[in-house]
């Protein structure tokens, strides 16, 4: 299984949800999908960090962030 399958199954077993549910609500940018089985505090707390560009690019710059493109190949 390739790095990205892997990183699809963690997160998608924290959100309650299919790795295949996870990859077409990423690919269609529905969140709501992903959101449903989520406490709704941490689904609320998700929702306005999408919702606010700086958080989402500063999210982008972090540390963890980087590593994760790193060890998936990226730049």
């Amino acid at each position: 299984m390739d790095k990205v399958n892997l990183m699809l199954e963690a997160v998608s077993k924290k959100l309650g949800i299919t790795p295949q549910k996870l990859k077409e609500a990423m690919q269609t940018g529905d969140i709501g999908k992903a959101l449903e089985n989520m406490p709704p505090k941490d689904a609320e707390k998700l929702k306005s960090i999408l919702g606010d560009p700086e958080k989402i690019k500063q999210m982008m710059n972090s540390r963890q962030a980087r590593e994760i493109r790193k060890s998936m190949g990226e730049k």
